[in-house]
């Protein structure tokens, strides 16, 4: 019978292996059981033992023995060999693997085994309070892979697939030598390689996409080495597990993904790892260069010359990172030739590592903190946690870096400097004025992308800002609530809406009336760039521009004045043949402050009321009649499709043909918004609008502010 045939009809017989005693929504007790209370199931045995040694290099070192039995005729010694020869290799070292479990961690191990509540990931919970996830489980106690909680995007069913929790199981069974773990592990693998066989052809956008066959790849690197050592790794259970092992390197290589991103970088990792870690495979040597070709290959593509992944995604982007941490620790570990990855990497990589840091909110100084990032177009924002084991990680890299060593130590040190930080070819630019938990750091928005389709992770934002001051953030970005799913209107509809441009702390082009239906008024491309950075000791100015839309074109100053007092304003221009109407929105702080928001319509602003004298006083002006809208906004930084609602507004001016609308903004840090005044006004040739003059007066002193742009 052809293995492959008789493999998979085979393995269809495998039983249905439950844990007795467990309730509905109890994590199962800790059994130390070395024998299960059924027969432990063993994959099928058919033709296995003659197609691995096919796909094994038996004249790799060490595997001498195993070759001289295979070759006398006695496979079963061999196997003995070979399962002896893993459990007792030292030499192969895979810097992923720790034994750490938290109690979290610990419960989705556990839960694994209950009713197949399988750990996807924190957004995809049935109890998110319980920390509980879904059930796997049909009527007849087999295991539903096509499941999806009601009305969840694509992403379930593609995190499904990577087996996120398996290797936690491993852990677990490193800190327990409870047997039931490996029992799940193999239980649970083997009907999923049954239910899901290997394409004949081409990716599906699920089970077999390549993200997918890289995360199970490095997960599977994991849990190989923690069961390994117990007495239930069987020979069986070995064949079985590196055939379908150099089954997915296989698969992975043969299909490149198209296009360089996140996706192209896992499959080249999982490559070299698959490759490195199991070298005794005759395919090896292959994945390993594939790997390593992809990665030399679009190191400058996939990074942008400034040092930004080009998803534009600060979330994918330290991912990236981390990825490229994992390999080149993997390669110095098992001491592979200096020369498999091009020289190039380190610079790009140093880069890289210097964006999240410029990106980290001086909240990361704070203990405890858990806003500590932007969260700019399909991204989350960073726990102080989360961003230092990353620094950990990049001082690691470059041990001579003092400016990561201060992020590593959470400001021990010499801090980087406070200049500007023009990340021009991925569009974000960074004010700030020091690096201590009171200090304020602004980020602004402005990308130039092809990408502004529904599955980009870049969304149609250009020219938003997000401001921390001293502890918060009072223009947090709107989020992400939802991924791709195209045949559901719901899903779609909820994502549309985050992506859209009046979602977003910018300018809009659009009618008197709003439009409930989503993209309406969207920017149709993003053209942005840099017209201006400049700075000295009392102040600094950025000032970027979008060809958002065929017929109108946005520029926005921004000046951070710092002394004598601190404030920022915002000029804010609308240029082009358009008609209609300019929308100028704010989204201000997060759901848990809608009481500490109040909108002043008479006033054009805005202010907040927190009592600990940390406040923020809006006002704005223009070149003609302004009409202040409230707007429902809304925030989110899951993918569960669920949101909460928050104070927006815009700023609407009726926008004349060939004639431009200009707005003045001033952001105010102050203790309480009682008793202060603010007025700004141009003071300029509105038809020369390369030289720009604004003269703002705050508490009866008067900032004269201005810019020239030269050709």
């Amino acid at each position: 019978m052809n293995f492959k045939n008789g493999f998979r009809i085979n393995i269809l017989l495998v039983f249905v292996f439950t844990i007795v005693g467990c309730t509905d929504n109890d994590i199962p007790q800790k059994e130390n059981n070395d024998i299960p209370s059924k027969e432990e199931p063993t994959p099928p045995k058919e033709n296995t033992e003659e197609y691995l040694f096919e796909i094994l290099n038996l004249d790799y070192p060490g595997l001498e023995e195993v070759k001289s039995l295979y070759e006398t005729g006695d496979s079963d010694a061999a196997l003995k060999k070979l399962l002896t020869y893993y459990k007792n290799r030292t030499e192969i070292i895979n810097p992923n693997l720790s034994t750490t479990l938290n109690e979290t961690e610990q419960g989705y191990a556990d839960y694994a085994i209950n009713e197949y509540r399988f750990y996807v990931n924190d957004n995809y919970l049935e109890d998110k309070t319980r920390k509980i996830p879904y059930s796997l489980q049909n009527n007849d106690k087999t295991i539903n892979w096509e499941f999806a909680p009601k009305g969840a995007d694509n992403e379930y069913q593609k995190q499904l697939h990577r087996h996120n929790w398996m290797p936690l199981q491993g852990k677990a069974y490193q800190n327990s030598h409870d047997e039931k773990y490996i029992y799940s592990w193999k239980e649970v693998y083997t009907d999923w390689i049954a239910k899901n066989p290997k394409p004949d052809g081409k990716p599906d956008k699920f089970k077999w996409y390549q993200l997918q066959v890289s995360t199970r790849i490095m997960g599977q690197t994991e849990s190989f080495e923690h069961f390994k050592s117990s007495p239930n790794f069987t020979t069986e259970w070995l064949s079985f597990f590196l055939i379908h092992f150099a089954e997915h390197a296989d698969y992975l290589s043969m299909y490149k993904y198209t296009g360089e991103n996140n996706i192209l970088l896992s499959q080249a990792v999982a490559l070299v790892f698959a490759g490195t870690l199991f070298p005794e495979l005759k395919n090896a040597p292959q994945w390993q260069k594939t790997g390593c070709n992809i990665i030399n290959e679009q190191t400058t593509k996939l990074f942008l010359r400034d040092g930004m992944t080009n998803d534009l995604s600060l979330h994918y982007h330290i991912g990236i990172v981390d990825g490229l941490y994992d390999l080149k620790r993997l390669i110095q570990l098992n001491k592979l030739p200096d020369n498999l990855l091009s020289p190039e990497l380190d610079n790009v990589l140093l880069k890289a590592t210097k964006v999240v840091m410029h990106f980290t909110y001086p909240s990361y100084f704070i203990k405890g903190s858990k806003d500590c990032s932007p969260a700019f177009n399909d991204s989350w924002i960073k726990t102080r946690s989360v961003l230092n084991k990353n620094f950990v990680k990049y001082a690691k890299m470059f041990p001579d870096d003092s400016e990561l060593d201060y992020m590593k130590t959470y400001g021990k040190g010499t801090p980087p400097d406070t200049k500007i930080k023009t990340f021009e070819y991925s569009g974000f630019y960074v004010l700030r004025n020091g690096w201590t938990p009171q200090s304020t750091m602004l980020v602004h928005s402005n990308n130039v992308s092809s990408k502004l389709e529904d599955s980009s992770h870049n969304q149609l934002d250009n020219g938003t800002f997000e401001l921390y001051h001293n502890g918060r953030n009072f223009f947090p970005d709107s989020g992400v609530c939802s991924y791709m799913k195209e045949n559901d209107t719901e899903v779609m509809e909820l994502r549309r809406w985050f992506r859209q441009t009046k979602a977003h702390n910018t300018m809009v082009l659009g009618q008197l009336e709003e439009h409930e239906a989503t993209g309406t008024e969207d920017i149709n491309k993003a053209q942005g760039k840099l017209l201006l950075s400049e700075e000295n000791d009392n102040q600094q100015l950025i000032i970027t521009e979008n060809q958002g839309y065929s017929n109108f074109k946005h520029r926005r100053a921004i000046f951070y004045v710092k002394k004598p007092v601190e404030f920022f304003a915002f000029v804010d221009e609308g240029f082009g043949a358009a008609t209609g109407y300019s929308k100028l929105y704010f989204h201000l702080c997060d759901e848990t402050s809608v009481n500490n928001v109040n909108l002043d319509i008479q006033e054009m602003g805005a202010h907040t009321t927190f009592e600990d004298n940390n406040n923020l006083l809006i006002r704005s002006f223009g070149n003609q009649d302004i009409v202040l809208k409230p707007f429902e906004g809304r925030i989110s930084y899951q993918t569960d499709r669920k949101f909460s609602v928050r104070k927006a507004y815009s700023l609407v001016m009726e926008k004349k043909k060939n004639t431009s609308v200009r707005y003045i903004t001033i952001l105010y840090p102050v203790t309480t918004a009682s008793n202060h005044k603010i007025n700004a006004k141009f003071t300029d040739n509105p038809s020369d609008s390369d030289n720009v003059s604004i003269e703002v007066t705050i508490d009866n002193e008067t900032y004269n502010l201005n810019y020239e742009l030269k050709n």
